[in-house]
C-alpha cells in the first residue's frame, strides 16, 4: 500500500511536459471578422469602407481590414497563421454558439479541445488544463485549474507562505515538515484499514497524489516573475490577456501544463459597434503579440500552437443604434511557428458575408452549394493538428465530421 514515501517518490519520478503546448483564445460575445481577418469593403457592412480599403501583405493571401491595430498583427504574424473563413456556426444564440464553436457539437457535455489534449498528454500533471473562463467542459476526463486569480496560484504553490501581513511563513520549516509527515502518516493508516470502501480508497489516493503534486508546483516559482505584467502596459485600459498569457506560459515552461484557455470579452457590440469593437480587437491583438513575445522569451515558441475564434460573427449591416447584431458566419485562426501550412486562407465568403460551400478538395464552390464549413470540421482539424484525433478518448466524443476533411489543409 502506498504511503509516506509516495510524495518524494512521485516528485522524483516526475517528468516535466515539454510540448506541444496548446493555447486557445476565446473572444467572448461574437467578433466582427469583416473588420478583422475576413475584411469587407462594403459600405453597408463597414463604416471604414467609406474611406479605407482592404489591406494586403506581400507574398501572402491573407488580407485584413484597416481597423483597430490590425496592421500590428497580420503583417507580423501572417507566416504563423492559417485563417479559416466562412464557418457556419448555425446559431445566433450565445450559449449554443460557445458550445458549438469550442467543442464541435451543440449537445451539452462534449469536452473542449483543450480538455481533450490535457487528458491525453497531461496524465499526472498538477496543472494540465488551465482555464480563465469561457467554455471549459471536461466531460469528467480531468479537472481544470481556474486561473482568474494570480495570487491564488501563489498560495497553491506554497500554502505555508504568509503574504498578507509581511511574515515569511505561517510555520517554521521544521514545524511545517512535521505537519506534512503526520498528514502523510494519517493517509497511510486510513488506507491500511480493513474493509475500506473502494470509493474511499480512491479519494485517499487522489488526496495523496494532490499532496505529492505540491513538490511539482514549486517548479512554477522559478518561472513566475515577482511582479506580474501590468494589464495597462500595452496601451489598453485593461488587458486581461496579458497576465493570463504570462501565467499560462510560465506553467508550460515549468512542464506542468499542456493546454490553457485564455478569455477576452467585449465583442457583443449591439450598439456603438465601431469604437467598442476597436477597443476589444486591440485587447486581442495586444494579447496575441504579447503571447508570442513571451513564448519567445521563455524559449517555448517553437512548441506553441494557438487557436482563436468566437461564438459566431456579427451582422453584415448596422442596426439603428449603430451596432451590429448576431450573425452565424465567423472565422478561426490557427497559429504555429514554422508551420508548412501557415500563410494560407481556407474558406470564402461573398461581399455580403455569406459563406461559400466547399468541395472535397476544400475549393470554394458557391453560396448554397457544396459543404459549408462548420465548427465540427474545425475542431476535428484541431484534433488532427494535435495528433490526437485517433485516440480512444477523442473517438468516444466523435464529431461526425468526415464529410469535409478540413485537416487536409495541414498537408
Amino acid at each position: 500500500m502506498p504511503g509516506l514515501g509516495l510524495k518524494s517518490a512521485q516528485a522524483a519520478n516526475f517528468t516535466p511536459y515539454e510540448g506541444p503546448f496548446f493555447i486557445t483564445i476565446q473572444t467572448d460575445g461574437g467578433w466582427d471578422v469583416t473588420s478583422f481577418c475576413d475584411p469587407k469593403d462594403n459600405t453597408t457592412i463597414n463604416h471604414w469602407a467609406d474611406t479605407g480599403s482592404v489591406q494586403t501583405i506581400a507574398n501572402s493571401p491573407i488580407e485584413y481590414a484597416p481597423f483597430a491595430k490590425n496592421a500590428e498583427l497580420f503583417p507580423a504574424h501572417h507566416d504563423k497563421m492559417l485563417i479559416v473563413n466562412g464557418i457556419d456556426t448555425q446559431t445566433n444564440a450565445h450559449q449554443a454558439g460557445v458550445r458549438h464553436s469550442w467543442s464541435g457539437r451543440f449537445a451539452e457535455g462534449y469536452p473542449a479541445f483543450t480538455a481533450l489534449a490535457a487528458a491525453i498528454y497531461g496524465e499526472g500533471l498538477p496543472l494540465a488544463f488551465l482555464s480563465n473562463g469561457g467554455y471549459r467542459e471536461t466531460a469528467g476526463l480531468l479537472p481544470y485549474t481556474l486561473m482568474s486569480n494570480p495570487s491564488a496560484l501563489s498560495n497553491l504553490i506554497d500554502p505555508n507562505a504568509h503574504r498578507d501581513w509581511g511574515a515569511e511563513n505561517f510555520h517554521a520549516t521544521a514545524q511545517y515538515d512535521i505537519i506534512n509527515n503526520f498528514r502523510a502518516q494519517r493517509i497511510t493508516r486510513q488506507q491500511q484499514q480493513a474493509q475500506i470502501l473502494p470509493r474511499t480508497t480512491g479519494a485517499l489516493t487522489n488526496l495523496e497524489s494532490a499532496l505529492a503534486a505540491g513538490d511539482q508546483l514549486t517548479r512554477l516559482e522559478t518561472h513566475i516573475p515577482e511582479t506580474l505584467v501590468d494589464p495597462t502596459s500595452m496601451g489598453d485600459e485593461w488587458n486581461p490577456l496579458l497576465r493570463q498569457a504570462q501565467l499560462a506560459l510560465a506553467s508550460c515552461k515549468a512542464g506542468l501544463t499542456v493546454s490553457a484557455d485564455l478569455l477576452c470579452y467585449g465583442f457583443d457590440t449591439h450598439a456603438n459597434h465601431d469604437p467598442l469593437h476597436i477597443e476589444s480587437l486591440n485587447v486581442l491583438i495586444n494579447g496575441v503579440n504579447y503571447l508570442w513575445a513571451e513564448a519567445e522569451r521563455l524559449n517555448i515558441a517553437d512548441q506553441l500552437i494557438v487557436f482563436i475564434t468566437s461564438d459566431f460573427g456579427r451582422t453584415p449591416e448596422y442596426n439603428d443604434g449603430d451596432g451590429k447584431d448576431h450573425w452565424p458566419i465567423t472565422s478561426a485562426i490557427f497559429m504555429q511557428q514554422g508551420a508548412t501550412w501557415a500563410n494560407q486562407v481556407v474558406g470564402l465568403t461573398d461581399n455580403g458575408h455569406n459563406a461559400y460551400g466547399l468541395n472535397s478538395g476544400l475549393t470554394p464552390v458557391a453560396v448554397g452549394e457544396g459543404i459549408n464549413i462548420q465548427p465540427k470540421h474545425v475542431q476535428q482539424a484541431l484534433r488532427s493538428l494535435a495528433g490526437i484525433s485517433d485516440h480512444p478518448i477523442c473517438q468516444s466524443f466523435d464529431l461526425d465530421a468526415e464529410d469535409l476533411n478540413l485537416a487536409a489543409m495541414f498537408g
